[in-house]
């Protein structure tokens, strides 16, 4: 017997086997679609450059830096639900995504997790702490080719199962301890990009080392 598999565009995917034999796929897993022009699409993209559909037809949202100067993306993908998470409780960090212009590390995008602020010690007006991870000048990305970047640890989870790549290197900002609770989480584009930056989001996840996660499908 032959399985044949496709995303939600009919585009043939490999699937995944679990330890009791399931096969998985990103579509098995409970995902929230978010429309660029709703309101919840406005919430995530805040004030930055708004991005469009994308010009080859692919799924997710487009960014392309068009002018020299400081403007990026950022997109906010978490708020706390009933419960407050940590630092500490964030087991990955997940975007499929594809960069279509390279010059340098700066046309990569990257995850920024900030805390909540606590009047004491914070290190900006509107969070307490924060702690970024980027890709490494080492890691090898084609053109046009689509990843699951992630940041700590491999997910359970992957989009299609294109290739894993890891953001290795942490800057922080302030403390960052472990136990401070979540204030937001973002995928952002490097305001020092180079002019003709592209980048396509197809997706954006957070998995919890309790396996509690979250993904999202971002729709045009």
């Amino acid at each position: 017997m032959v399985l044949h598999i496709t995303d939600q565009n009919g585009t043939p995917v490999s699937a995944k086997a679990t330890i009791n034999g399931d096969l998985l796929t990103i579509n098995d897993i409970p995902n929230n679609n978010i429309l660029l022009t709703s309101a919840s699409g406005i919430g995530v993209i805040g004030g930055e450059t708004t991005p469009t559909a994308d010009i080859n037809n692919r799924p997710g949202w487009f960014y392309k830096k068009t002018v020299e100067g400081t403007g990026k993306f950022n997109y906010y993908y978490y708020s706390q639900g009933s419960h407050a998470i940590t630092l500490g409780d964030i087991k990955s960090l997940i975007s499929n995504l594809t960069i279509d212009h390279w010059t340098d590390i700066q046309s990569a995008p990257f995850f920024v997790v900030y805390t909540k602020p606590t009047g004491i010690g914070d290190a900006g007006v509107w969070y307490h702490s924060k702690r970024a991870y980027v890709l490494e000048a080492t890691n090898k990305i084609l053109l046009g080719e689509s990843i699951n970047m992630y940041a700590i640890s491999e997910p359970q989870y992957t989009y299609n199962h294109d290739r894993l790549v890891k953001c290795g290197g942490i800057i922080t900002t302030g403390t960052a301890l472990d136990s401070e609770e979540i204030f937001t989480i973002t995928l952002h584009s490097d305001s020092g990009a180079a002019v003709n930056t592209q980048i396509l989001v197809n997706s954006l996840g957070v998995e919890l080392i309790d396996g509690t996660h979250t993904y999202f499908n971002l729709i045009t």
